[in-house]
């Protein structure tokens, strides 16, 4: 049997099953059946695709391939909004990009420019500002950037500028305050990283005991997710498996 046909043929398989599996059954199996290129074509189209862009791995997944193919399209058209609006949100938006693209200078001088005038001390823009600083690896200005932030937005709550703050003392080596932090944030924090880099910081700091048992609760915690929550926190988890392995 030729490759291509037999590759045709496990195609058409597994769209039978999947549509089998997910209750689709009734209006794909007779196109799948009579038509196994073109239907297993179709399925991918309409019913697969549309699923993996639902999970945040497809999300990931499409994002990458357009990345692929136009790598400075999501650049340009921020750039554009810029160009159009002035708007900080926009200055941020376009900041992130930059960001994402290792530009972290850039990154940076735009979150200057977005914090002024009334959103000198706007808490989003402040957090953006500050993990912008970390990522530039700057984290002793990340730290006056959150520090503004608490004075002056003191009912703001965010988990991830907690864990940024943690990160911005672990930057100084101020060892006490980092552990003291991490520690706090480790507690509530959503996901898993919280409690990784806490664990790794620990490793860091000679307290290998302490780490891996971290490390190991991640991973049984994670063992017992539900698919989806797994999906969300697999990224984390993969760090800490690595490190128990290492």
């Amino acid at each position: 049997m030729p490759i291509a046909v037999l590759a045709v043929l496990i195609v058409q398989g597994l769209c039978v099953y999947h549509a089998t599996q997910t209750g689709r059954q009734q209006q794909w199996l007779m196109i799948l059946l009579l038509l196994p290129g073109i239907g297993s074509a179709a399925y991918f189209i309409f019913e697969l695709l549309p699923d993996m862009a639902n999970t945040r791995r497809g999300r990931k997944a499409f994002l990458d391939v357009r990345t692929v193919i136009d790598p400075d399209r999501e650049y340009r058209e921020r750039k554009a909004q810029v160009e159009l609006t002035g708007t900080p949100a926009a200055k941020a938006a376009l900041a992130d990009e930059c960001a994402r693209k290792g530009m972290y200078d850039d990154a940076a001088e735009l979150y200057r420019a977005a914090l002024t005038g009334l959103y000198a001390d706007d808490p989003n823009l402040l957090l953006g500002f500050a993990k912008v600083l970390l990522d530039k690896g700057d984290p002793a200005e990340a730290q006056r950037a959150l520090d503004r932030l608490r004075a002056k937005n003191p009912a703001f709550q965010s988990s991830d500028g907690h864990l940024l703050y943690a990160r911005a003392l672990e930057g100084q080596d101020k060892r006490d305050e980092t552990l003291a932090e991490y520690e706090a944030v480790a507690a509530y924090y959503p996901g898993f990283e919280a409690k990784v880099r806490y664990a790794l910081y620990l490793l860091k700091l000679g307290q290998a005991q302490r780490g891996r048992e971290m490390l190991e609760g991640v991973s049984a915690a994670y063992k017992k997710l539900p698919r989806h929550a797994q999906d969300l926190n697999r990224d984390w988890y993969l760090v800490a498996k690595k490190n128990l392995e290492g």
